[in-house]
């Protein structure tokens, strides 16, 4: 913050503004006591109105130092305490009166100036600037409060960003991708040739990782994606009982659509996992106009055995799965998607929907 205002004061307009400002403000003051006493303008001398206008000008560089110290210290304070506004104005009304009265005063004691009603002339003085400085320390503080704003827009944006990051890359990092990629190129060929099996599962696995490793970062096109989670489904299917059944719905006709990856691997995985009883999973995936419409359901145990479906569902939500998937459904679609599960019977149903 003190950074960005520092920036503010190397702008011409704030080394500027100050003189101009006093200018004016003698120029109004002048008006008001010339022209109401039907004196001549700057009636009285060059001399006296240019050493008056020089206290005008000395006086406003003065006080927008001392205002801008002031500010500096109430908006870097801004976030832990709440800035008294009324007493501002009521310090900036003082400072005025016992810094400019005393200057006046001995100003005209050396002559330099004349204030021919006396104390009339002094109230008058002070009705005018009094008002005309309060009006130019709104102006300050309006100009803090402006660039307070646009600070704190630019650093919500940056943490916004830095949290995306941070959070795509730490879902990113979990994985090791050489290591792995290697230990599975090892693996594949220490498979026996005949063993066809096995060496098809180790390339699907080695294309899964891929896809997950590589493509967390950007959109996919959901044919990329379709083709994703069916070979996760042909890959988990082969590993798990052939008891296990696998009923899908899926929409083949997702032209121009895209998404961003992984968002649908983490309720598939949870099914996979959590899968108990009739052994049954049922995957519906649909477009409707401008919502992608995922749900997924797994049997977990009988119909009739209720309290243990219940315990499984509670470990199946609370899962480390599911709570990246808020996280990046938070970041990447904010506002934009609903996520829900629940226990029907003796099955877990999740469902997703998200708006492209």
């Amino acid at each position: 913050m003190i950074a960005s205002i520092s920036k503010l004061r190397e702008n011409p307009i704030h080394y500027l503004g100050p003189a101009l400002w006093g200018i004016a403000s003698f120029n109004i003051l002048r008006v008001v006591t010339d022209l109401t006493k039907k004196d001549e303008f700057w009636s009285g001398g060059i001399k006296i109105h240019s050493v008056g206008l020089l206290i005008s000008v000395i006086f406003c560089y003065v006080m927008t130092m001392l205002w801008r110290r002031r500010l500096d210290k109430i908006f870097v304070a801004m976030p832990t305490i709440t800035p008294n506004v009324p007493l501002e104005y009521m310090i900036a009304i003082v400072q005025i009166a016992l810094i400019f009265n005393p200057a006046v005063f001995v100003t005209e004691h050396f002559g330099w100036i004349y204030m021919g009603d006396g104390y009339i002339d002094y109230m008058l003085v002070n009705a005018i600037y009094i008002p005309l400085f309060l009006l130019y320390y709104m102006l300050l503080r309006n100009e803090y409060i402006h660039k307070n704003m646009a600070n704190n827009r630019i650093y919500v944006e940056k943490i916004k960003a830095d949290k995306l990051n941070t959070e795509l890359q730490l879902l990113k990092s979990q994985y090791h991708p050489h290591f792995l990629f290697n230990a599975l190129n090892t693996v594949y060929f220490q498979i026996d040739e005949s063993n066809t099996l096995a060496k098809k599962s180790v390339e699907q696995l080695s294309e899964l990782l891929r896809y997950q490793i590589y493509n967390v970062d950007e959109k996919v096109s959901m044919d990329q994606e379709l083709a994703f989670l069916k070979s996760y489904i042909a890959f988990q299917q082969q590993r798990l009982t052939e008891r296990l059944t696998v009923h899908t719905d899926i929409d083949e006709d997702w032209t121009g659509v895209t998404i961003f990856p992984l968002l649908f691997q983490p309720l598939l995985e949870n099914a996979f996992k959590y899968v108990r009883g009739q052994y049954a999973i049922a995957i519906h995936l649909k477009r409707q106009g401008t919502k992608i419409c995922f749900s997924i359901s797994n049997s977990l145990s009988d119909a009739a055995s209720v309290k243990p479906a219940i315990s499984l569902a509670e470990i199946a939500e609370s899962g480390a799965g599911l709570s990246n998937l808020k996280k990046r459904l938070a970041l990447l679609y904010p506002q934009r998607h609903t996520l829900n599960t629940q226990v029907d019977g003796g099955n877990f149903l999740a469902e997703l929907i998200i708006c492209i």
